[in-house]
């Protein structure tokens, strides 16, 4: 706001309480910290500090009075960013500075009185201080503000940084395990689980805010956003710990997600999160799933070992992937409910919506294709266990030539 020039009777009033600078900082002082806790002794400001911060505004306001020109919100903002370091919350502080400004002001009136300023005077000057405490307010909840946005940023960074050196088994001493178990708010002890989920999306959590939905049902974890991954680490102490975690990734997932087993030292959480991995990829990449590493123990070794799996999936479902993406799915997803329905084709025609008979010409192509038969158990192994390394590496498994 552009202020007008000051009226010479304020400013002669301002100009004569320079010299009760330390008076008007005790009477403020006093009032602020008898009515607001956070300025009181056990406050998270201390004594001296508020003082201090009231001597360097009150002598800004009363500069003010007297110069009147455009204001100065350099205190006021310096205030606000160091309220929001220390804690204090903004209604109280924006309350402390009310309480500020107001003694401040009756001091003015009353020696406004003693040297008999004209009360006409003295009812614009109020108007004008103040529309002078709202903007010095205002500045005040404004960088209050900007400082506690920079201070969560700094937090999240920590806790990430934190989250992910653990996760990744960077840290081996007990004691700066508990330390920093302690900063992320996880018990020091077991049971936990280490999550994994796929990035699909540069930059974006695809469990999204799973934190503070294990945090409302009292389970505390920590998670880190990689490149191409969103780890976490939970804690499973409570009973119901794991079916409640279940129920928020399978709700949150947007991709595909890995759990660890259950483990119960902060030391083991770098082997923790590569089981988790492994139990993520063991679902094709683009499907949303939860899945926990025990689940599927053949998928998994197709998983930790992909370079083996791709072979088996070239050398055994070559022919079939030769179709194209289109017909070889139909033969790999009939393969896979009649897998399903325990080798049944009448309840793996019913899951398809189609007739049995279809189901059968479809396995018979499969085996015509791949040169294994249904009927040897080491050749559906062998299906079977291809099939796995289909699914957990279909780009991979794609691009090469079968064996006869």
């Amino acid at each position: 706001m552009q202020r007008r020039p000051p009226v010479p009777e304020i400013a002669a009033v301002a100009q004569s309480l320079r010299p009760r600078l330390a008076e008007l900082v005790e009477r403020a002082a006093r009032r602020i910290r008898d009515e607001i806790d956070v300025y009181g002794p056990s406050g998270t400001v201390p004594e001296g500090e508020l003082r201090a911060s009231l001597r360097r505004n009150i002598d800004s306001m009363l500069a003010q009075f007297a110069r009147g020109s455009g204001p100065d919100l350099t205190e006021p903002g310096g205030t606000g960013r160091l309220r929001a370091v220390q804690g204090g919350p903004l209604p109280d502080v924006l309350r402390a500075y009310r309480i500020g400004f107001a003694e401040v002001w009756t001091v003015v009136a009353e020696e406004a009185a003693r040297l008999r300023v004209d009360p006409a005077v003295m009812v614009a000057a109020t108007a004008d201080a103040w529309q002078l405490a709202d903007e010095y307010s205002d500045a005040l909840t404004s960088s209050y503000r900007q400082a506690t946005a920079e201070l969560v940023r700094a937090r999240e960074r920590e806790r990430s940084a934190l989250t992910e050196a653990l996760l990744s088994g960077r840290i081996n001493d007990p004691g700066a395990l508990w330390e920093v178990a302690q900063t992320l708010g996880l018990p020091r002890k077991g049971p936990f689980v280490a999550v994994a989920a796929e990035v699909t999306i540069l930059g974006h959590e695809p469990l999204g805010e799973v934190e503070a939905q294990l945090a409302a049902h009292g389970i505390p974890s920590a998670w880190a956003l990689r490149p191409d991954l969103h780890i976490g680490i939970t804690s499973l102490l409570r009973p119901d710990a794991f079916d409640l975690t279940m129920t928020v990734l399978r709700r949150g997932a947007t991709a595909r997600v890995g759990m660890s087993p259950a483990f119960a030292s902060l030391d083991r959480t770098g082997q923790a999160l590569r089981h988790a991995r492994l139990a993520m990829k063991s679902r094709p990449a683009g499907t949303a799933a939860v899945v926990r590493f025990q689940d599927d123990p053949l998928t998994l070794v197709m998983a930790a070992t992909p370079e083996a799996a791709a072979d088996l999936a070239r050398g055994v479902m070559g022919p079939v992937l030769a179709l194209g993406k289109d017909a070889s799915a139909v033969l790999l997803d009939t393969f896979q409910c009649w897998i399903d329905a325990a080798g049944n084709a009448v309840a793996t025609a019913r899951a398809l919506h189609c007739h049995p008979n279809t189901v059968r010409y479809r396995l018979r192509k499969l085996e015509g294709l791949t040169g294994r038969s249904l009927q040897a158990p080491g050749d559906t192994a062998e299906l079977v266990a291809a099939l796995r390394a289909v699914r957990v590496l279909p780009d991979t498994a794609a691009d090469g030539n079968a064996r006869p």
